[in-house]
């Protein structure tokens, strides 16, 4: 009886070759339109607003895309993998389909290193989403936390886009300072800005307590303690508001 032949191992290697080669072949023209068409991959539009006392880390599933300064507005651009297509615009009419991504957002504020809870966004290719940071509750340290919300499911790409939250905010105080006897004793200073810009008051030194106006959105009043000073020395310190300086002197 006659054994069929095997073939040489390095036949069977030139065949596994040939056969990749042919899968490759046959797959390569269609892979090529789909990543002409962003299937893998889309950019999606954001602006983000921050409405807060500080500067912010912005992140999108954990991932940080660019810092945001305090009361002004950045845009940028995220790269996701899109999970289906929508057929309506930001404003519910129907339209053509676009890609679309389920994203995650958060903020670290850069001053106190606070971490803002997550909130969960729809990003639709060719649609700027916006979103808002703003001051949240306080910290037990006395600083507000980050809060994000979507301020709209999506809004239309415009010069527009940055909105009120764009705008350049600035502050001024009523008063440089105030001086304070070794007995202490509290004061006031008002906060003098524009509606929507929101501000925080902190102190430099512990014998120096913000007793209301810890923060605020528009103008307001900042009231504060003096405790008594047994130190026999004169001492000083200072509240930051808005980025102003508001200075306190006490005797010995």
């Amino acid at each position: 009886m006659t054994t069929p032949a095997k073939a040489s191992s390095a036949a069977c290697v030139l065949q596994r070759f040939l056969f990749s080669a042919c899968v490759l072949a046959a797959g390569l023209p269609l892979a090529l339109p789909l990543v002409g068409c962003n299937l893998f991959h889309a950019d999606f539009d954001i602006a983000v607003g921050n409405r807060t006392a500080n500067a912010v880390s912005i992140f999108v599933n954990g991932g940080k895309i660019g810092d945001v300064g305090s009361n002004l507005t950045a845009t940028f651009a995220v790269e996701e993998t899109p999970i289906s297509r929508n057929t309506v615009d930001s404003a519910g009419t129907p339209t053509s389909p676009r890609p679309i991504a389920q994203v995650t957002f958060s903020a670290r504020d850069l001053a106190t290193g606070v971490l803002s809870g997550g909130v969960a966004a729809t990003l639709v290719k060719d649609i700027t989403t916006f979103i808002d940071v703003a001051p949240c509750a306080l910290s037990d340290a006395g600083s507000a936390t980050p809060c994000l919300s979507v301020v709209t499911a999506s809004v239309p790409v415009t010069s527009d886009t940055t909105g009120t939250q764009g705008q350049a905010c600035t502050f001024s105080l009523s008063g440089s300072g105030q001086s304070f006897s070794a007995a202490g004793g509290s004061g006031n200073v008002t906060v003098n800005t524009s509606s929507g810009c929101a501000w925080t008051a902190t102190s430099s030194e512990s014998f120096l307590t913000v007793v209301s106006g810890a923060s605020g959105t528009g103008s307001g009043a900042v009231v504060f303690q003096v405790a008594a000073n047994m130190t026999g020395q004169a001492r000083t310190a200072s509240l930051s508001i808005g980025g102003q300086t508001f200075t306190i002197n006490q005797s010995g």
